[in-house]
């Protein structure tokens, strides 16, 4: 499979054909972006911002419960879930149920932006893994690479389909480098 890299740039953007009359917004792409503990859901908002700047036609952002109505009023273009957290406002992973269909029916799926505790981001990927379709994209990024390694048989049926978002310090980690 050969794969062209292009840099992503407004000219390109301005370059990309407007929806055709009769398009629905599900016709450009349905994004859930998972993340965002009560502590740090501005990660989840900016990244789902991003999505819809490129493009994506219908955004779901998932997060802390406690944040998910503030984010709602933040994001009025997005759906918005309230996911379980634990007493520290971190996101849990063990009870998925209320994003469930929103993970079998997203185009992509981003994992990790404003998530804040191993544990239980390890056990979030790990459940929502069997939950996605089989031509959804998986995006990894922030502490859902932190746990990645631990979970590289879980992942290895994404092959193809997995984006991984690492600044510097978490590719050097992924590698076995310490970049810091």
């Amino acid at each position: 499979m050969s794969t062209r890299v292009r840099d992503l740039t407004p000219v390109l953007l301005r370059e990309w054909a407007l929806p055709s009359v009769g398009d629905s917004k599900y016709s450009r792409g349905n994004v859930l972006v998972v993340g965002g503990a009560a502590r740090t859901p501005g990660a989840a908002q900016l990244a789902g911002l991003a999505a819809l700047r490129v493009g994506a036609g219908r955004l779901t952002l998932a997060v802390a419960d406690q944040g998910a109505l503030p984010m709602a009023v933040a994001v009025p273009e997005a759906g918005v879930i309230g996911l379980p957290q634990s007493s520290q406002g971190s996101v849990l992973g063990a009870d998925l149920t209320v994003v469930e269909d929103s993970l079998g029916s997203a185009d992509v799926v981003v994992i990790g932006p404003g998530l804040d505790e191993p544990e239980h981001t390890s056990e979030l990927v790990r459940r929502a893994l069997p939950l996605l379709s089989e031509d959804a994209r998986l995006v990894l990024d922030a502490y859902a690479l932190g746990v990645l390694p631990d979970l590289k048989d879980e992942v290895a049926a994404l092959a193809g389909r997995l984006v991984l978002t690492p600044n510097a310090s978490e590719a050097g980690r992924l590698l076995g480098h310490d970049l810091d």
